[in-house]
């Protein structure tokens, strides 16, 4: 019987690392495949276990090196199986769903730091640098199709919108460098989600209990997150009295602040709809409306949901009975 276990373990694990670099080598033309990668490897370790999961994890990291080459094997390596460890961690040991997303958030931060200082230190690129560089080049094909704009076609209007490009470009270039810490901290957060979201989904086809997210309506922060990010705005102020540049640590300070109460607020709007007995897809539907247009739309709502977020973390609109 142990045999009979261990050669499906096996057989199961080679399958597991096929799958990790077909979705590796078609990340090479759609990237946002990419986030997906630890998924599979997350499923096989509650089946068989984390041992088969990370010599899977392992195994595809070493095939993607032999053919895709070794830079793009370090990236899998450094910055998804770590990931896919802690996610798999989490749901193995039962963990509460948004203790095991905390735990790939922090595996997926730390590992992303570690893969910039390796950047930097063996190959010799700057990270930030290149995405200033990224940027800048994108705002420079903007101006250069405006250029060639036909001659006496609305004229005026493409000479402004040169002009538009020319002063928001460079500060526009800056925000991003200075915003790239807090950019980084809600994009781990949303990685690791994802990715514990796809493979719960996943589960119930192959009859594996993993422990269900209770939804966005569900979300919240606990009442001292404020307080923490209060007391950390308090310290970056008396630095600054100190004459200590600390612009950059406010900047991100407030960025994360507003998008944690954002978050919070659609968990509110969210809450809403389930109370009205709307189907999940007018849910998800509705929700996603209130997204778009407040980010592409009306950017005077994002404040407006950021506020609702507040409220609702004050005096718990939702009656969730937070207790830290």
């Amino acid at each position: 019987m142990n045999r009979n276990y261990k050669t499906s373990s096996i057989t199961e694990s080679a399958m597991i690392t096929g799958i990790l670099v077909i979705i590796s080598y078609l990340s090479s033309f759609f990237s946002v495949i990419m986030f997906f990668y630890p998924a599979p490897a997350i499923i096989l370790a509650k089946r068989k276990g984390l041992k088969y999961a990370g010599l899977s994890l392992i195994a595809s990291d070493l095939i993607i090196s032999m053919l895709l080459g070794v830079q793009t094997g370090l990236i899998f390596f450094i910055l998804y199986t770590p990931l896919a460890i802690a996610l798999a961690y989490g749901i193995c040991k039962d963990k509460e769903a948004n203790r095991t997303i905390l735990y790939g958030t922090a595996s997926y931060l730390i590992s992303f730091v570690i893969l910039i200082f390796l950047m930097d230190l063996i190959i010799g690129v700057n990270f930030i640098q290149q995405l200033k560089d990224i940027y800048s080049e994108s705002f420079e094909m903007m101006k250069e199709m405006l250029n060639n704009y036909p001659a006496g076609l609305a004229g005026d209007r493409v000479e402004e919108m040169k002009k538009t490009i020319e002063e928001i470009g460079p500060m526009m270039i800056s925000t991003i460098s200075l915003m790239f810490p807090a950019m980084l901290i809600i994009s781990s957060v949303m990685t690791s989600y994802v990715n514990y979201l796809v493979a719960s989904k996943f589960a119930n086809r192959f009859k594996i209990k993993i422990k269900a997210h209770e939804g966005l309506g569900y979300f919240s922060f606990p009442k001292t997150f404020m307080v923490a990010m209060a007391v950390m705005l308090l310290i970056s102020y008396l630095m600054s009295a100190m004459k200590i540049n600390v612009n950059a640590i406010q900047l991100n300070l407030f960025l994360i602040m507003f998008a944690a109460m954002y978050l919070q607020g659609i968990a509110v709007i969210k809450m809403y709809l389930i109370n009205r007995q709307m189907s999940k897809n007018l849910q998800n539907l509705m929700i996603g409306m209130v997204v778009f247009m407040s980010l592409f739309v009306f950017a005077g709502a994002t404040i407006l949901i950021a506020l609702l977020g507040l409220v609702d973390l004050t005096v718990d609109l939702r009656k969730l009975n937070r207790i830290v």
